[in-house]
């Protein structure tokens, strides 16, 4: 028998005591349950970055220490992304190095072994133009994905990267699919930045309207993280970080599971605050820790879209609540709605509801719950990091010593931070970034995209 969803909210402390002046409390909102629930098919739309940069040969540190010192290494640009290019003395031994674009082959190979008859897919390529590879087709058909994982090795796109062509194409064939019965997926993967960034926003925000989520993976270090990770929290979509291109294919099965574990769609957070209570933030804190868009204030009420629903991922969000200035005794904070599409149910929508109630009293004690304030001192670490990494990245641009000098000091005071809560991979990242910009007043671009992936899993940890 399938469960349904189950909505349990948790405040820092439910008795508070009586002050003058706007107290906060932090409220959170775990969402579980959907076990034994009807998969969906799926309706995947793949957007590839084809660019040139996607087809340099790979070489590792050794080989490339080799020819460098025989004189075989010239530094060039590639779709604005540095590279080194390689006069081999051997064009056999130049051609069995692997590129980028291999892996991406070999990952929508893998893909296919996912799909199901019930499923739709449809491949866009992009680069200086985009091109609809494979419009959406039945999971039947397969093995056309396997053809074009071949066939992208003889596609040329021009010489420049627009991202958002993709994605406007990408969204025009999930469009043609779009039903209750199907779980809707946007994989976007690209290796660079690209022009027209406003454009991808407006593309992800459309997406996000009729409930696409959109995944993005970054490979290697020249991608734009400032916009990858953004793409996918606005429409609750997975953001990965993919270090080396061997690890492509597992990014792929590791996102293509996800959404085959899809059994409801359109889940949606309603919460209606007593008239004088504020919200002042929200954060997704699982299953990834990014800030969430708690859509427009309509009157104190507040739909907050979490769209697609898997239930080996369970949803959790904490907000910020500011209250009034109350009298003593009980009073509620807020009504929490959590409805959601039950495709399986006569009346497919389904809902269940709780009030947040909250004491005020004299003279307390205040009793915080233990595990409410172990996210938000997660949060707290995220944000104190995130913000000394924003700051140490203008500092870094800056010929002002004493901004570098303060963005140091900021980038140690997170490391410390993070030592203090036992993240100690975490806090060394940032003290030998501090070390970095104090040296050569410069930041490692790679591990700056490391540490930003691995903070949004800090609240995944016991």
């Amino acid at each position: 028998m399938a469960m349904p969803l189950a909505l349990n909210c948790s405040l820092s402390s439910s008795v508070v005591p009586l002050q003058k002046g706007p107290r906060l409390v932090y409220l959170l909102a775990e969402i579980s349950g959907g076990d034994g629930a009807e998969t969906l098919p799926g309706n995947l739309a793949f957007v590839i970055d084809a660019s040139e940069s996607m087809r340099i040969r790979l070489v590792t540190d050794q080989q490339f220490a080799d020819l460098a010192k025989n004189g075989h290494v010239r530094e060039v640009l590639t779709d604005g992304v540095p590279a080194y290019q390689i006069d081999s003395p051997s064009g056999e031994w130049m051609a069995s190095l692997p590129r980028r674009i291999d892996y991406v082959a070999a990952a929508l190979e893998a893909a296919s072994e996912y799909l199901q008859p019930a499923d739709y897919f449809s491949l866009v390529a992009f680069a200086g133009w985009a091109h609809t590879m494979i419009p959406s087709i039945s999971g039947r058909e397969r093995d056309r994905l396997r053809q074009a994982a071949h066939d992208l090795e003889h596609l040329r796109l021009g010489d420049e990267t627009h991202m958002a062509e993709g994605l406007g194409l990408g969204f025009a064939e999930l469009q043609k699919r779009g039903n209750q019965r199907h779980a809707a997926r946007m994989i976007l993967l690209t290796d660079g930045h690209t022009l027209k960034v406003k454009e991808c926003y407006e593309w992800a925000d459309r997406a996000r309207q009729q409930g696409y989520k959109l995944t993005t993976m970054g490979i290697g270090a020249e991608f734009n993280e400032d916009l990858l990770i953004p793409l996918a929290d606005l429409t609750g979509g997975n953001a990965y970080y993919i270090e080396t291109p061997d690890q492509i294919p597992q990014a792929f099965h590791q996102e293509l599971g996800a959404v085959r574990r899809i059994s409801y769609r359109n889940v949606e957070l309603k919460l209606r605050l007593t008239r004088g209570v504020e919200l002042r933030r929200v954060y997704r804190v699982l299953p990834e820790l990014s800030e969430f868009e708690p859509g427009p204030n309509m009157d104190g009420s507040y739909a907050l879209l979490i769209g697609d629903y898997d239930p080996g991922a369970p949803v959790a969000l904490l907000m910020e609540l500011v209250l009034p200035t109350w009298q003593e005794g009980a009073y509620r904070l807020a009504q929490a709605l959590l409805t959601w599409d039950d495709p399986a149910e006569e009346i497919s929508r389904q809902n269940t509801r709780m009030d947040i109630v909250v004491q005020m009293a004299r003279l307390v004690t205040t009793r915080l719950d233990d595990r409410v304030m172990n996210i938000v001192e997660k949060v707290g670490a995220y944000k104190m990091g995130s913000q000394a990494l924003e700051t140490a990245q203008s500092a870094s641009h800056s010929a002002d010593p004493e901004r570098k000098d303060m963005a140091t000091l900021r980038l140690r005071q997170a490391a410390t931070r993070l030592l203090d809560m036992g993240e100690k991979t975490l806090a060394d990242t940032m003290f030998q970034q501090a070390q970095a910009l104090e040296l050569s007043g410069r930041l490692d671009s790679e591990a700056t995209k490391k540490f930003r992936y691995e903070t949004r899993r800090l609240t995944r940890r016991s």
